[in-house]
């Protein structure tokens, strides 16, 4: 009932004021009290905040207090004195019940609005704690997941470690012993075999250890890219002899590339990626195999494919190129870490570069590399 609007409030309170002067004017005896309090207590009721509304009250008020003071059937006017005054108190009680009623109830409201507001931002602050809770949850899950990454990688490098590293120290203590076994001149070619066993160990276990440095560092982030210009054609010159004595008997290395192009890049990632792909090249093919390799410049875009007529890698395995310690299940019987391509993979990305395989099975393999050129011509 406290939801009327202005319109309806003043309409009531113009019926109410006629009807209670019709009746006071029609009768007189009907007094201050029966017309009064009926008027002051429906006014009460629609009470509110706006001029018409304080308007009709003032004026049913005035109308009550002149009708009060008409003339009275009754000549005593102790009797209509008393009558009169117990009526305003009576009215005077009746009005202040209704307001502090009418006080109570928009009291209640605020407090519930209060506490609708406080329940609302409670709830925002719950959510809010929820969400920094479930935060937190799907951090110390990722946490978890790579100290467990962390621990299987451990495991896997002691394990690859040890038979990797087994195998070329047997070989060269072998080959170290049976020399001794052939001391005459005549027996030069065996000791010759067995000084290359352990030059191929030693080179081996090399290139063991530089994929394992490689890896800590990249791990602990402590290779930082440097950029400088270079001349991509003896930058190039440099690394074929540098493989020139890994290749397998037969295997050379065609290489297509301007003696003018040149790139701003850090050199030592450009040679430890471009070494480590012609090098797996080279592993993976059979002897007298041609290993094809090319650098060019495209739309400001540095180039470059190896491709070799190798073994090739099933598709099976190809998701899984450029994990940590992976190796193809067709290349158990050759030496590797498995780390090779995930170091390159990193090293790219360092470089902020990209790189692809196409492979077929027994047909070769061609890699994709391309980054930006920051030269300035």
């Amino acid at each position: 009932m406290f939801h009327f609007g202005q319109r309806q409030t003043l309409i009531i309170s113009i019926l109410i004021m006629l009807i209670t002067a019709c009746l006071l004017v029609w009768r007189p005896d009907y007094n201050f009290f029966d017309g009064g309090l009926i008027t002051a207590i429906l006014l009460t009721i629609f009470i509110k905040k706006d001029a018409a509304t304080r308007f009709m009250g003032i004026a049913c008020t005035i109308l009550v207090i002149v009708i009060a003071c008409l003339p009275h059937k009754n000549p005593n006017l102790a009797e209509v004195f008393i009558e009169h005054f117990f009526s305003l108190i009576l009215v005077i009680s009746s009005t202040l019940l209704v307001l502090f009623l009418k006080r109570l109830y928009r009291t209640m409201q605020e407090l519930n609005q209060a506490l609708e507001k406080e329940v609302e931002k409670r709830t925002a602050n719950l959510e809010l704690a929820l969400s920094h809770l479930a935060s937190s949850q799907a951090e110390l899950k990722d946490a978890l997941e790579k100290e467990k990454e962390l621990s299987e990688i451990k495991s896997r490098f002691v394990s690859m470690a040890s038979h990797e590293f087994r195998t070329p120290l047997s070989a060269i203590l072998s080959s170290a012993a049976l020399i001794g076994k052939y001391p005459a001149s005549e027996d030069q070619p065996r000791r010759e075999k067995h000084v290359q066993k352990i030059r191929d160990s030693v080179i081996h276990l090399n290139e063991l250890l530089e994929d394992f440095l490689s890896l800590g560092r990249i791990e602990e982030g402590k290779i930082q890219v440097h950029y400088s210009s270079i001349l991509l054609h003896e930058l190039a010159m440099e690394i074929v002899d540098e493989v020139q004595g890994l290749l397998k008997p037969g295997q050379v290395i065609h290489h297509e590339i301007s003696p003018t192009l040149k790139a701003v890049s850090d050199k030592r990632l450009l040679k430890h990626i471009f070494v480590n792909l012609l090098t797996n090249a080279s592993k993976f093919s059979p002897a007298d195999a041609d290993i094809t390799w090319k650098i060019w410049e495209k739309d400001e875009q540095i180039l470059a494919t190896v491709e070799d007529k190798g073994m090739g890698i099933p598709d099976e395995d190809k998701a899984y190129l450029f994990s940590s310690f992976f190796r193809g299940r067709n290349v158990t019987n050759i030496q590797g870490t498995g780390l090779g391509l995930h170091i390159v993979k990193r090293y790219v990305d360092m470089l902020q570069g990209t790189i692809s395989v196409e492979s077929k099975l027994g047909k070769g393999t061609k890699i994709f590399i391309s980054f930006s050129n920051m030269y300035i011509k």
